[in-house]
C-alpha cells in the first residue's frame, strides 16, 4: 500500500503545491486523479516514488519511507512513473532499446527481457518501429513508448501523468485496455492523472485536488452528482452526464450508451419540430495553399520516411481548419511547412499567393505563428514576460508597444501579468506552460495561428478559455490552423475539417459534412465528437433526427422536439 500522511510541499511562490494530504492506495486499485493546471496533481504523483520529498508529513510504500534515500531504489522498482513529456524519459538510440533500458537495470535474464520486450511492442503496435530512433517518432507515437517502457518493468504501482493527451482514440483505448490487464493479471494498482472526464468516469475512485488540498474521494458516479460543486474546481463533467443534467434526466449515465438508453425509454410519441443546424460558413480568398507538397525525413539515410506526399490545400482567409488523424498520420509535419520551419522535399507552400521560401524566414514566421506540441520546445527566458517579449522584440518593435502586446497577450491566454510575468516560465505546471507558449506567439501579432494540441494538457476551463480565445481571434480576421485529438474542440471551432493518413489527405470540406461521415471513423482512426456519437447510438436504438449536431448545446436543442411531451 502506499500510504500519505499529512504532507505538505512548497514552490517559491503565494501557493503551496499540497497541503495537508491524506492518502491510502491500495493494489490494484484503479484511482483517477483531476484537479485544475496547478491543483497539485503531478506534485503529488512525484511525491510518491519520491523524486519530490514533502517538507511535511511522509510517504510509504510497502512501508518504506521515501524520505529514506538508501530505500528509492526499491521504491522506484515498486512505483512506476510515466512524465507528462515523454522526451524526458527517453534515452536509447532504438525502440526495442528504449524498452529493454530499463529491464537490464532490473538485472532480469536475457530471456525474460526479450521477451517482455516482445510482448510490448506488440502490446502498443510498435513492431515497425522496433529498430526506429524514438526521437524520430511523433509525439503521440513517442508517448505509446514511454508507457510501454515503464508497463514492461511491471511495478506494483503504476502512476501515469496525463499518459494519453497526445494519443488518438486508438491509442487510448490501448491505454485503457492495458491497465485492465495490468490491475486484472498481476494486481498492479493503477494512479491515472487526467483531464479528460470520460477516462476518469471508468475509475474506481476519484481524487480531486484543488489549491493543494483534495476536495474529493469517492467514486466517479457520487462526484459527479454535484456538478456544480464540480465545476466551481475548474473541472467538467462527461459528455453524457453533463447532458442527462441538461435535460433534466432522473438517470445519471456516464457513458454515451446509457444515455442513449435513457433518451430512448423516455422519447417523445413523436418529434414536434424539427432542428435545423447553422448553415456552413461562407469561403473567403486563399491564405495559405499548398501544391504537390511532400517532405521526406532523412532522405540520404536507412532511416528514410517519408512525412507527408502529394498535399493539395486551401486554407481560406479567416477559417479554423482543423488537421486530424491518428498518430504519425503526418498532421505536425505538414503544420510546420506553413511558418518555414520545414523546407518541401517537393512542392510549395503559398502565403497570400506568394511562395514563403521567395521571403524572408522571419517575416513569414511573424505572420504565421506556430505553437509546439510541447510547449517546454519555446519556452527558454529567465521570467515568463521576457519570453513572451522575446518574439516581438526580436522583430524590432518599439518599447511601449512590446509592453502593451505582453500585457495583452498574457490578459489573452488567462494568465495574469501581475500573478505571472516574474515567474520562471519551467517552474509553471503544464498546462501554464502551454498558456504561456500561445502568448509568446499571440505577442507578435500573427495573421495566420497553428496551434499543435493545443488542449493537451489544459484542464476543462483552460480548454473553455482556450476555445473562446479562437473564437475571438478568428471574429478579428485572423485564420487558425488546429492540431488536435480532441474532437468535441473540433467540432466547437472548425469550419473546416482535413483528415490526414499515412501523410495523405483522404477527407476534407465542411467541419459538420467531414465529422458526420460515414467514412470517418475508419479514415481517420478517430472518433467522431461525443454528440456525433450519440446520434448514432440513437440511430441504432431505431431514433433518427434531422441533422448532426457537433457541441453539447446543440445536442440539447436538437433533442428537445424528441423529448418534448406530447398535448
Amino acid at each position: 500500500m502506499i500510504r500519505v500522511d499529512q504532507i505538505s510541499f512548497d514552490f517559491p511562490g503565494p501557493i503551496p503545491a499540497l497541503r495537508s494530504i491524506d492518502l491510502a492506495i491500495a493494489p490494484g486499485e484503479a484511482v483517477a486523479v483531476v484537479g485544475a493546471n496547478g491543483s497539485g496533481k503531478t506534485t503529488l504523483a512525484r511525491c510518491l516514488n519520491g523524486l519530490h520529498i514533502p517538507q511535511r508529513g511522509r510517504v510509504f510504500v510497502d512501508d518504506l519511507p521515501t524520505d529514506d534515500p538508501t530505500l528509492l531504489p526499491q521504491i522506484r522498482q515498486r512505483v512506476g512513473m510515466v512524465l507528462q513529456n515523454p522526451d524526458d524519459q527517453l534515452v536509447a538510440t532504438t525502440v526495442a532499446a528504449e524498452l529493454a533500458f530499463g529491464l537490464e537495470n532490473l538485472a532480469l535474464p536475457g530471456d525474460e527481457i526479450q521477451r517482455r520486450v516482445e510482448e510490448a511492442l506488440a502490446a502498443f503496435d510498435l513492431q515497425s518501429y522496433r529498430h526506429y530512433p524514438p526521437h524520430h517518432l511523433s509525439g503521440g507515437e513517442k508517448q505509446r513508448v514511454a508507457i510501454a517502457a515503464v508497463v514492461a518493468m511491471r511495478p506494483r504501482y503504476l502512476i501515469l501523468d496525463e499518459p494519453t493527451a497526445l494519443l488518438d482514440p486508438h491509442g487510448r483505448r490501448q491505454v485503457a485496455t492495458l491497465l485492465e490487464t495490468l490491475r486484472a493479471s498481476y494486481g498492479i494498482a493503477t494512479i491515472l492523472i487526467t483531464q479528460l472526464p470520460a477516462e476518469a468516469a471508468r475509475a474506481d475512485r476519484l481524487v480531486v485536488l484543488h489549491q493543494g488540498r483534495i476536495h474529493g474521494d469517492a467514486a466517479p458516479r457520487d462526484l459527479f452528482a454535484d456538478a456544480a460543486r464540480f465545476r466551481d474546481l475548474g473541472l467538467d463533467l462527461p459528455f453524457a452526464p453533463a447532458l442527462a443534467k441538461r435535460l433534466a434526466l432522473d438517470e445519471h449515465p456516464l457513458d454515451l450508451d446509457a444515455l442513449a438508453d435513457a433518451l430512448a425509454s423516455r422519447r417523445a410519441a413523436a418529434p414536434t419540430s424539427e432542428w435545423m443546424p447553422p448553415p456552413p460558413p461562407s469561403s473567403g480568398p486563399s491564405k495559405l495553399r499548398t501544391a504537390d507538397l511532400s517532405h521526406i525525413y532523412n532522405a540520404h539515410l536507412p532511416t528514410r520516411h517519408q512525412g507527408i506526399s502529394d498535399i493539395d490545400l486551401d486554407v481560406t482567409a479567416g477559417s479554423v481548419v482543423a488537421l486530424i488523424g491518428a498518430s504519425g498520420s503526418g498532421k505536425t509535419t505538414l503544420a510546420q511547412h506553413f511558418n518555414a520551419l520545414l523546407k518541401p522535399s517537393r512542392g510549395s507552400v503559398l502565403l497570400d499567393g506568394v511562395d514563403i521560401w521567395s521571403q524572408a524566414q522571419r517575416q513569414v514566421r511573424q505572420r504565421v505563428g506556430l505553437v509546439f506540441q510541447f510547449p517546454e520546445l519555446q519556452l527558454f527566458a529567465e521570467t515568463v514576460a521576457a519570453d513572451v517579449a522575446f518574439g516581438p522584440d526580436n522583430l524590432g518593435f518599439p518599447r511601449d508597444r512590446i509592453d502593451a502586446l505582453v500585457a495583452d497577450a498574457l490578459a489573452m491566454v488567462g494568465l495574469p501579468p501581475a500573478q505571472f510575468a516574474a515567474r520562471a516560465p519551467l517552474s509553471l505546471s503544464g498546462g501554464e506552460k502551454r498558456r504561456a507558449a500561445l502568448a509568446g506567439i499571440l505577442a507578435m501579432d500573427p495573421e495566420v495561428l497553428v496551434l499543435d494540441e493545443p488542449t493537451a494538457g489544459l484542464d476543462p476551463r483552460g480548454t473553455a478559455d482556450l476555445a473562446l480565445l479562437c473564437q475571438r481571434l478568428q471574429q478579428q480576421g485572423r485564420t487558425l490552423v488546429l492540431i488536435s485529438h480532441d474532437m468535441d474542440l473540433v467540432g466547437r471551432l472548425a469550419t473546416h475539417v482535413v483528415v490526414m493518413q499515412q501523410g495523405q489527405i483522404h477527407l476534407q470540406g465542411p467541419a459538420r459534412t467531414v465529422l458526420a461521415d460515414a467514412r470517418f471513423d475508419g479514415l481517420s482512426g478517430l472518433e467522431p465528437p461525443a454528440a456525433v456519437q450519440l446520434s448514432h447510438a440513437l440511430k441504432r436504438r431505431g431514433i433518427a433526427l434531422s441533422g448532426v449536431p457537433l457541441t453539447l448545446e446543440e445536442t440539447a436543442a436538437w433533442l428537445a422536439p424528441l423529448l418534448a411531451r406530447q398535448p
